[in-house]
């Protein structure tokens, strides 16, 4: 879509939107709250607007601010305990579909279909049925080699560091005084 459509479908919103804002029902005496009352044929059809505005605004220019305003003005006009649209929620979706309008006709270049960009496919790896140290070499990256050589280093300081500990060394006499024991009641007395 061009900015041109794009606005002409937002002013068509506009207008929906301000026709809905106008055939609201001015609260009666009865009414204990004095809430304005939508129409019920505009309920469902303000509802619908809603959805189509906030899918236009993201489909046209992506995520944007506008869009996430309008649907929290939304959700704050039907919280109410008819869940039924405010007239401010209307009049403030009105305010933010102004303020796009005017965005976009000071950024018009914003909707213009962008050049798709190529990206080159990935070239499959052929698996050898052997893998060699020419084939890893060829086909991992380096930092995993050094990755590898650091945990190893890293294993064989832990294990310099644990043999140092009362626990290795009483685990270590534990088993001598074990295989010392073995070995004597297994040995043919002379």
């Amino acid at each position: 879509m061009t900015t041109e459509n794009i606005l002409q479908e937002l002013e068509r919103y506009r207008n929906e939107l301000s026709a809905i804002m106008a055939r609201f029902t001015p609260p009666t005496s009865s009414d204990m709250i004095h809430h304005h009352h939508i129409n019920p044929q505009d309920d469902p059809r303000f509802r619908t607007f809603v959805i189509e505005i906030i899918d236009l605004l993201n489909d046209t220019i992506g995520t944007n601010k506008y869009s996430s305003l309008i649907n929290q003005i939304f959700n704050e006009g039907i919280s109410n305990y008819y869940q039924s649209p405010s007239i401010t929620s209307v009049q403030n979706i009105i305010s933010v579909l102004d303020s796009v309008v005017t965005w976009l006709k000071r950024n018009p270049d914003v909707c213009t279909p962008k050049k798709e960009i190529i990206v080159p496919e990935k070239k499959a790896i052929d698996y050898p049925e052997k893998i060699t140290l020419k084939w890893l070499r060829d086909h991992v990256p380096a930092y995993y080699f050094w990755s590898l050589v650091l945990i190893l280093f890293f294993m064989f300081c832990l294990g310099l560091k644990f043999a140092d500990t009362k626990l290795y060394k009483s685990l270590i006499e534990t088993y001598t005084a074990n295989d010392n024991t073995i070995k004597k009641t297994t040995m043919p007395n002379k």
